[in-house]
C-alpha cells in the first residue's frame, strides 16, 4: 500500500502537456487501484480551477478545452482523489509552517494538509510538487518527495 500527496503544481500535468506530463501520470495511474491513495488538498480543487481559467484567459488552452478537463479532474476529484478538507486546524497548522519554513501562504496550506493526511493515516506518503521551495519544506517535515520536473 502506498500514498502521494499531489499538490497543484504537480496535479496539473495530469490535465496539461508540460515537463513531468508522463511521470505523473504514469505515478497517478499506478496509484489509483483501491490499495493505494492519492491525497490532495481541498484548496487544490480552487487551484485547479484557478489555473484552467488562466490557461484559458491566456489562450493556451480553448474554453471547450478547458470545459472538458475541469469536468474530468471532477471526475477524478470524486473517485481517484481522497480530499484533505481545509478548515481551521488546518489553518493553525499553515501559519505554523509559514513561519517554520517561510512559505507563502497556500503552499503552507498544501503543506500542513499533508501533514494532516500523514497523521490520519499513519503510513508513509510521497509529496509530489513542482515548487521547489515546498519541495524542500516537505523533505525538512519527513516526507520524501518527487518533482515531477526531474522526469521527463
Amino acid at each position: 500500500m502506498s500514498a502521494l500527496f499531489i499538490d497543484t503544481s504537480a496535479l496539473a500535468k495530469r490535465y496539461l502537456d508540460e515537463v513531468g506530463a508522463s511521470w505523473i501520470q504514469q505515478q497517478i495511474e499506478a496509484e489509483a487501484s483501491p490499495a493505494n491513495i492519492i491525497f490532495l488538498s481541498e484548496l487544490g480543487i480552487v487551484e485547479m480551477f484557478s489555473l484552467l481559467v488562466r490557461r484559458e484567459r491566456n489562450h493556451e488552452i480553448t474554453p471547450e478545452a478547458a470545459e472538458r478537463l475541469r469536468q474530468a479532474f471532477l471526475a477524478h476529484v470524486a473517485y481517484q482523489y481522497l480530499v484533505v478538507p481545509v478548515d481551521t486546524t488546518v489553518f493553525v497548522e499553515a501559519r505554523a509552517v509559514v513561519l517554520k519554513h517561510r512559505l507563502r501562504a497556500l503552499d503552507a496550506i498544501q503543506l500542513a494538509c499533508a501533514r494532516r493526511a500523514q497523521k490520519e493515516w499513519e503510513e508513509p506518503i510521497t509529496f509530489v510538487t513542482a515548487d521547489r521551495e515546498l519541495l524542500a519544506a516537505a523533505s525538512a517535515e519527513g516526507f520524501s518527495t518527487a518533482n515531477p520536473n526531474d522526469y521527463s
